[in-house]
């Protein structure tokens, strides 16, 4: 009974299963739904909520901002944030300000001059070409790394006469190298290069083209005799036309002699000299018998 129960009810299951198909809707029974409700890109911080800006972010069109920043705090009744807690007035910024002018116009340093005089600098400083993000008020020069700021603005201004207004440096981290001869690894110098901001501008120059070329010329000729001189098998022969054909060899005719023929020559060229080697060993041998 229990196995005829068992086979009605999974003919039944299946019977049902197979009722059971996808039927799409109609058109007719489509959900009505109007366009300009719908949203086809929604955004995905629609719930945020909208704070509005902070005080640090109004503008003022003040020379000094922090002060009026921090009276805008106060009069809200917030906490004043660190960075507009300047103790420095905005009156004694404003005399600062007004004696740096007074100093630009007169021809003087805006700064303080070091103590210490130095008439012999050993240091080596370069005046470097600018890069892509450097205005003409700016120049970029190499240094050693003994030297700070205040050295390069005093060594600016008493050498050259430049006015340096801010200085900043960038410290380059030394790079591995490898020897020519061996696999050996090493870490070169480090470089410290200081861009100074510039009262008035500077343009470098631009290079005369002939020199680029003959530059060009001089690299090209370089690596033609490393080339030459490092050269194997028919590479050897080749003619080194480097620096306008200056070591161009005069071409000599050379004899045509078969392969035959000189290999019977040098077979009896090396007889001939085994001959005459015998002839001075006896020659010794009988000087020294005496015979």
């Amino acid at each position: 009974m229990e196995s005829s129960s068992r086979s009605v009810a999974s003919s039944m299951m299946k019977v049902l299963t197979r009722s059971l198909h996808y039927k799409p809707l109609l058109p007719s029974k489509y959900p009505q739904v109007n366009v300009k409700d719908l949203e086809l890109h929604p955004k995905k911080n629609k719930d945020r909520k909208q704070r509005e800006p902070i005080i640090a972010q109004s503008s003022t069109e003040t020379l000094f901002p922090s002060a009026e920043l921090a009276k805008m705090y106060i009069e809200a009744g917030k906490p004043v944030p660190r960075r507009f807690r300047d103790r420095m007035t905005p009156e004694r910024a404003r005399e600062q300000f007004q004696e740096f002018q007074e100093k630009l116009e007169s021809e003087e340093p805006h700064f303080t001059i070091g103590g210490n005089k130095v008439y012999f600098p050993q240091g080596r400083i370069c005046l470097l070409r600018p890069n892509a993000k450097h205005t003409p008020y700016q120049a970029k020069f190499l240094v050693p790394k003994s030297m700070n700021r205040m050295d390069l603005r005093d060594y600016l201004w008493h050498i050259y006469g430049l006015r340096a207004l801010n200085v900043t440096v960038q410290l380059q981290p030394a790079k591995w190298k490898r020897g020519p001869m061996d696999n050996g690894r090493y870490r070169g110098p480090q470089l410290k290069k200081m861009t100074v901001d510039m009262a008035e501008p500077f343009v470098w120059p631009d290079v005369d083209q002939a020199s680029v070329e003959r530059a060009e010329s001089r690299r090209l000729s370089a690596m033609e005799i490393v080339d030459h001189n490092t050269a194997v098998g028919s590479d050897v022969k080749k003619p080194l036309t480097a620096h306008d054909g200056l070591y161009v060899e005069k071409v000599v005719p050379q004899k045509l002699i078969p392969h035959q023929v000189s290999r019977t020559a040098r077979k009896e060229i090396r007889e001939y000299k085994k001959l005459l080697g015998t002839k001075d060993n006896r020659q010794l041998l009988a000087q020294f018998l005496g015979l």
